[in-house]
């Protein structure tokens, strides 16, 4: 801890528990502040509720311009992580804070902004915590650092062992706080032998991936909290610094808890098998029911290996109708898991792909769960979040109509308004918004007319029509975590000059339906060719609305 400002770029996590009793001088603090705390997220959620703040606390690392939404009214909204940049943090008083895993240092670098020099041991997906080996460096990180942050439960022991001051050292240990400690059965062994030469690790009946527990991020927060404002003293800059970001992040909490209950509110049940109950705690308190054959589960979370007569059953279920999604963990994909995430795919299952370690483009935890959430209750279509098996063909008819480009629009400063509102929403300026849209909506294709199996293309008073037939449909999977769907059609016969070969509509829809405006993404080699492009998507609406309608329609939109 120093007495010295410290530039470091903060991270974007969230907060609010009560640490064990062997923190020392924080757990009385947290006592004191407890009803405060609770009080403060009621009226947040409360709020967040009555205020239809479904989608307001999204915390996502900044979204790549080329990859949003394919496309989509939403591939430039960049969005907004919900918290400050630090840039106003005032820190008399600095803190060395080492937590084991990313997952808790993404919290803890979130909470504390420039006040807070985090360093995560284990910080990256390609590294395996089942497999890890603490060197001397960490050990002695840990022994020096001001605060740490531990996830405990047995998931990272070898930071347990450190040689810790807790006269001098603030140690939150997030299964301490849930009171869950790790039991005899929770061990990782690393099978060298075993199919494909594949390491097993095994929690026995203790489940340790607690940075997926809401409770146990909520505590965490709390504690990490307690600890910022114990050691830099009661009314001072820096605690006042590190509470900005605390109540912050009690508001983006407050907005995961109303999507959560939005979905219950529609009584959105969903059922899922897992290769793992990695993100079982996230998916219990959504109310999704888990029908992973308990034979095979047992197996897997043990020295066993699953029997044919097990793996065969957990095919069926993920193959047949009784699960809507498949739960996989890349950072474990052995025979097993990989033969259960190959039924999936050949039966159109939904996916869910969960490391361990925070990914690198999510930049705080509670995000990173938030996106999870949503890819679960998979009912935001208009965003990207849908199932996959909820995806059907579609026609031309769904295009059908006359269509002006909205691209004018935007150079002749119609759409200014939209830009400003983007910008009140997002991270760039209406300018750097309209820069954008620039490459996005650019095209010479004034208007496009489509009847029947034909489309008609006019560009500077020249129409070239041709005929297409439908090629099927895409689902792509995008960097920020939502996707999006492409149906495309490919020209027949003689194909004039001026008209595409290739044809792919992106319009957030994914089941058939008249389309109320369309991207379009046209190429003139192959549909796999034109799939690639991420930048350029000439956005349509009809032909029959003036200028101020299309903008006034955006803007709803």
């Amino acid at each position: 801890m120093t007495g010295q400002n410290a530039s470091h770029t903060p991270e974007s996590p969230k907060p609010t528990p009560e640490p064990a009793a062997a923190n020392g001088p924080t757990a009385q603090l947290v006592a004191n502040r407890r009803s405060t705390i609770i009080q403060l997220i009621i009226v947040a959620v409360i709020g967040a509720l009555l205020g239809g703040l479904i989608t307001g606390g999204f915390a996502f690392a900044n979204r790549s311009r080329s990859g949003s939404a394919a496309g989509d009214s939403n591939a430039g909204t960049v969005a907004a992580a919900g918290t400050s940049t630090g840039a106003n943090d005032a820190c008399s008083t600095t803190f060395d804070v080492v937590a084991s895993v990313n997952q808790w240092g993404s919290l803890a670098q979130q909470l504390g902004g420039k006040c807070a020099n985090v360093t995560s041991l284990i910080n990256s997906t390609a590294a395996d915590p089942h497999d890890y080996e603490a060197t001397a460096a960490d050990m002695a990180k840990l022994a020096k650092a001001d605060i740490v942050v531990l996830n405990g439960a047995g998931y990272d022991g070898w930071a347990e062992k450190a040689q810790f001051d807790t006269s001098r050292q603030t140690i939150v240990n997030v299964g301490d706080l849930m009171g869950i400690t790790a039991t005899e059965e929770h061990e990782h062994e690393h099978e060298e032998g075993s199919e494909e030469g594949h390491h097993h690790h095994h929690h026995g009946s203790t489940n340790p991936h607690l940075w997926f527990s809401p409770e146990a991020v909520l505590k965490a927060a709390d504690a990490i909290n307690a600890a910022y404002t114990s050691k830099a003293g009661e009314g001072t800059d820096t605690a006042a610094t590190a509470q900005r970001h605390f109540n912050e992040w009690n508001g983006e909490y407050a907005n995961f808890v109303a999507l959560v209950n939005q979905a219950r509110a529609k009584n959105v049940k969903r059922t899922y098998a897992a290769t793992e109950s990695i993100i079982s705690y996230l998916l219990d308190y959504l109310g999704a029911e888990d029908h992973t054959p308990a034979a095979y589960t047992n197996a897997m979370n043990s020295e066993a290996e699953p029997s044919a007569a097990d793996l065969k059953a957990a095919i069926d279920i993920v193959s047949g109708d009784e699960v809507d999604i498949l739960v996989v963990n890349p950072q474990e994909m052995g025979g097993f898991a990989q033969k259960l995430n190959d039924a999936a795919v050949s039966s159109h299952k939904t996916i869910i792909s969960a490391t361990e370690q925070l990914p690198e483009n999510q930049s705080t935890l509670l995000g990173w769960l938030t996106l999870i959430a949503k890819q679960a209750i998979a009912t935001d279509t208009t965003n990207g979040y849908f199932l996959t098996q909820d995806v059907k063909d579609r026609t031309l008819s769904d295009y059908e109509g006359e269509w002006q480009s909205v691209y004018p629009y935007l150079t002749d400063g119609t759409l200014d308004t939209v830009m400003e509102a983007k910008a009140k929403k997002g991270d760039m300026t209406a300018a750097e918004y309209k820069q954008y849209y620039d490459t996005g909506y650019k095209t010479d294709v004034e208007k496009i007319s489509i009847k029947g199996d034909q489309m008609s293309f006019t560009r500077g008073g020249q129409t070239a029509t041709a005929t297409y037939k439908y090629d099927g449909y895409r689902i792509l999977d995008y960097a920020k975590g939502n996707r999006g769907v492409r149906y495309l059609f490919t020209a027949v016969g003689d194909v004039p000059e001026g008209a595409p070969k290739v044809v792919q509509f992106s319009d957030h829809g994914i089941a058939p339906g008249k389309s109320a405006h369309f991207h379009i993404f046209m190429g003139d080699s192959s549909q796999e060719e034109t799939l690639k492009e991420m930048d350029n998507w000439p956005t349509y609406y009809p032909a029959s609305l003036s200028a101020e309608e299309v903008a006034t329609e955006m803007l709803a939109h």
